[in-house]
């Protein structure tokens, strides 16, 4: 059934947003009847592919006066599905869609806003890119050039500033568990909590993390395009943030299922500038409903099936490092040519070799030839400027067929 808070958000969107009247004309459906007979299942899917082509479309034309004169917060996804797309916000919009992580961070590890954190970036500032960035109570290092030595003096830097919780990805968490046990490096006392997102967390890494850091941990399930999904409470259980976003799972019918693997679709309860509805975010999960949890949180259960758990390239010497270097080297193409690439992949085929598919605006010589340029500058780890860069150019890059996702990063040394 749809609530009176889901239905305003749908009806103002569908009233007001170009590219849901447009589907509504192109479908030839009355959103107004599908509302009142509450037949939810009857709205259209929203598609990444037609955010991206659609652009400015997407957003209310309220927001459009806001945006001229810069008073709206931007943020892109990270690409890594291979896909950029630009996401909006009103200030006060993207705080109200981050108060229920702070709520339920407080009440299951008590974390505050004003507590030290620290954690790990791909990119801050093209320009001026820093080995570590200061701001308020959060202290971040760089994926950049990241060696077992380097990671061994952010370890002392984390020991100097003395931090409450870290945010990590599961990857760079275990890349810190071997940093320890290389250095024979003693746990930081002050770290009373670690966040894990932006890959699967297994149970392996689970148990590395509780052996070197003896702390409590929790899971969060998120996108730039929403903020927080899905969150883990103290008994292991990832609660949908239902505050913040509404949650179906759909089977290959397109129907709505419980306690059944499916394709997640999410509709922001918050973001008032870019209403994303329905909208396809590419992972796979299961949700249980009506599942009573001894926190206290009645919010639906979540367990996501297929996300973005990443590879690593494999260099000469067999060391094996992450392939966020390579994301900032899009970054870095893109900062500098008003978002150029729309889709990227990058295949590492054999040590020192890697193809680079990428979907771009327009298919142009030169353009193509800037891009390759400004791709090798911004590549600072020297172990991967020797290696061998092949270019292919398409309209589209298509996402696996079982997963629904485009992988951005494969290693297929370690297929073979």
């Amino acid at each position: 059934m749809v609530d009176k808070k889901l239905a305003k958000v749908v009806r103002e969107a569908y009233e007001t947003v170009p590219v849901y009247i447009r589907n509504c004309e192109k479908l030839e459906i009355d959103m107004k009847e599908i509302l009142k007979q509450k037949k939810w299942e009857d709205i259209p899917i929203l598609e990444r592919n037609q955010i991206i082509s659609e652009e400015t479309s997407v957003m209310a034309p309220s927001a459009v006066p806001l945006l001229m004169t810069n008073k709206l917060i931007f943020a892109r996804t990270s690409g890594s599905t291979g896909k950029y797309m630009e996401i909006w916000w009103k200030k006060e919009d993207y705080n109200k869609s981050m108060l229920p992580l702070w709520y339920y961070r407080k009440k299951y590890y008590g974390i505050s806003p004003e507590d030290k954190m620290c954690y790990f970036f791909t990119i801050q500032n093209v320009e001026n890119e820093k080995k570590s960035f200061l701001r308020k109570s959060e202290l971040g290092f760089s994926k950049m050039n990241l060696t077992m030595e380097r990671l061994a003096d952010i370890w002392h830097e984390m020991e100097k500033f003395q931090p409450k919780w870290l945010m990590l990805q599961p990857g760079m968490a275990m890349l810190l568990c071997k940093c320890m046990d290389k250095y024979s490096l003693e746990r930081i006392e002050s770290v009373q909590y670690i966040e894990f997102s932006g890959e699967i967390f297994t149970e392996a890494v689970r148990q590395a993390v509780r052996e070197h850091f003896g702390c409590q941990m929790a899971n969060q399930y998120g996108a730039n395009e929403f903020n927080s999904i899905a969150y883990e409470c103290p008994y292991g259980n990832m609660h949908l943030m239902s505050e913040n976003v509404y949650v179906e799972v759909l089977n290959e019918d397109k129907k709505c299922v419980d306690r059944e693997e499916g394709e997640v679709y999410i509709t922001s309860l918050t973001n008032s500038v870019m209403p994303l509805i329905r909208y396809r975010i590419g992972d796979r999960g299961k949700m249980k409903t009506g599942q009573k949890c001894m926190c206290g949180n009645y919010n639906p259960v979540f367990q996501l099936s297929s996300g973005r758990a990443d590879d690593w390239i494999i260099l000469a010497d067999g060391e094996k490092i992450m392939p966020n270097v390579l994301i900032r080297a899009f970054d870095c193409v893109n900062y500098r040519m008003d978002g150029v690439i729309k889709q990227f992949q990058a295949v590492q085929e054999d040590v020192g070799q890697f193809l680079i598919r990428l979907a771009v605006e327009e298919e142009d010589e030169y353009l193509e030839q800037e891009i390759e340029e400004l791709f090798m500058e911004s590549l600072e780890d020297e172990r991967l400027r020797s290696a061998q860069y092949r270019f292919f150019y398409q309209e589209e890059l298509f996402p696996d067929k079982k997963t629904g996702k485009l992988k951005w990063f494969e290693n297929t040394i370690m297929k073979n």
